[in-house]
């Protein structure tokens, strides 16, 4: 679609702390009438003349072709090769001539591909081929799935990354290639990477953690003892904001408290640990009394009522006030009969006042292996469009993990 017009002519851009902020002014707007900018006609150059002698009068960059006959029609073309403008014209002969000629030389088949439509047949063959296997009819499905890179070939952007992992979901189910899980040492350092780069490219988890935590600190407005439990902390992203405005409140901060929820690490390193050094020394540089507590558990459904009270006895007068945060967590026990109403009982035992969930609004998990596959394409397709719209570049998206419900469904 045509981008919208301007307000002004004048743009505002800002940067973050390491590349500043700056103002970046338009160029004004250009007069079509004036004579600088203005496009004018190129006139085609004269036909040539009937008599023989001229043709070898010619420049000697011009070809014929098709015989003797006379052309009808002709392109030119220019480039710049180091610093010097070079053109050639190149004549062709009319149709009737180039019947003619047919019979001296094979004809050059020139494909024209067009994108959009390439685009409807890319996406018609995604959901014809997820209905082929969902109706275990695997030769239609594998002769679909053999179609679906050639086509994504065509395309541009975000919509050849998201066919090519639906392409190759697919393939994997044609071929009832399941790859077994790798537990390698590597994968969890690369999945708190590919987390990192994810929340640092994408505004989405940003805005859910800061949506949580003003829900969160107006929670906690007047209260001198705090506790939040964190069901997913992983790298604590979402804390130093709060901490820091919890350093800002009048009258000065509160004991605040935070217990850390994380699955355990293959290396058998306490990375929850870690997080919780880097939060503590955050906290003293802004003067504010923290405490850490990090629990390794393999689900939320391991969780119990007195893991998440004080280590010692409450003697103080104030009693500590309690959030709960969640964020792309609790989905993760649906698959577990039980789990989800174990650690809502968890959480009702210990009296929250607030408690925050972030999951996704999307049907990944229910419905058939078609409506799931159709749902997750929709989905992914606008956020990696978004990502793409937003400046991102291609390596965000590409280095970006799957959110909730992701493409291990399909």
């Amino acid at each position: 679609p045509p981008a919208p017009r301007l307000a002004s002519t004048s743009s505002t851009v800002t940067g973050g702390a390491a590349a500043g902020g700056g103002f970046f002014d338009l160029p004004p707007p250009v007069d079509s009438s004036s004579s600088t900018y203005a496009l004018k006609p190129i006139p085609s150059p004269p036909p040539p003349a009937a008599d023989p002698s001229t043709d070898s009068a010619r420049e000697p960059k011009r070809m014929r072709t098709g015989g003797g006959s006379t052309s009808s029609s002709s392109s030119s073309s220019s480039s710049l090769d180091g610093g010097r403008t070079r053109s050639s014209v190149v004549e062709a002969a009319p149709p009737a001539a180039q019947a003619s000629a047919g019979a001296s030389g094979p004809a050059v088949p020139v494909v024209v591909v067009d994108t959009q439509e390439a685009g409807i047949r890319l996406v018609h063959a995604l959901l014809a081929c997820a209905e082929a296997v969902q109706q275990e009819n695997f030769t239609a499905a594998e002769a679909l799935v053999k179609q679906i890179p050639m086509l994504a070939s065509s395309q541009g952007g975000a919509m050849r990354k998201v066919a090519a992992y639906f392409g190759e979901a697919l393939a994997r189910r044609v071929y009832r290639f399941r790859p077994a899980p790798d537990s390698s040492l590597l994968d969890a350092a690369f999945a708190d990477l590919l987390h990192a780069h994810f929340y640092e490219s994408c505004p989405y988890l940003k805005f859910a953690h800061f949506t949580a935590n003003q829900a969160i600190l107006e929670a906690f407005a007047g209260c001198r003892r705090v506790h939040v439990v964190d069901f997913g902390i992983k790298q604590g992203m979402q804390w130093p904001a709060l901490l820091q405005a919890l350093a800002l409140r009048p009258g000065g901060p509160p004991s605040f408290r935070l217990t850390g929820v994380g699955p355990p690490q293959p290396d058998e390193t306490d990375a929850l640990q870690q997080v919780g050094w880097k939060l503590a020394q955050f906290a003293h540089t802004i003067r504010v009394d923290f405490q850490y507590r990090g629990l390794v558990a393999a689900t939320l459904a391991d969780l119990e009522p007195f893991m998440l009270q004080p280590d010692g006895e409450d003697t103080d007068d104030e009693p500590e006030v309690i959030a709960v945060n969640s964020v792309f967590e609790l989905h993760r026990l649906l698959a577990q009969p039980g789990a989800l109403e174990k650690v809502l009982g968890t959480v009702r035992a210990v009296r929250p006042r607030i408690v925050t969930v972030v999951e996704q609004e999307a049907n990944h998990n229910s419905g058939s292996f078609l409506d799931r596959f159709t749902e997750s394409l929709h989905y992914y397709s606008t956020m990696f469009d978004s990502l793409e719209g937003a400046g991102s570049g291609n390596s965000a998206a590409e280095a970006s993990p799957a959110p909730a419900g992701g493409t291990d469904q399909v």
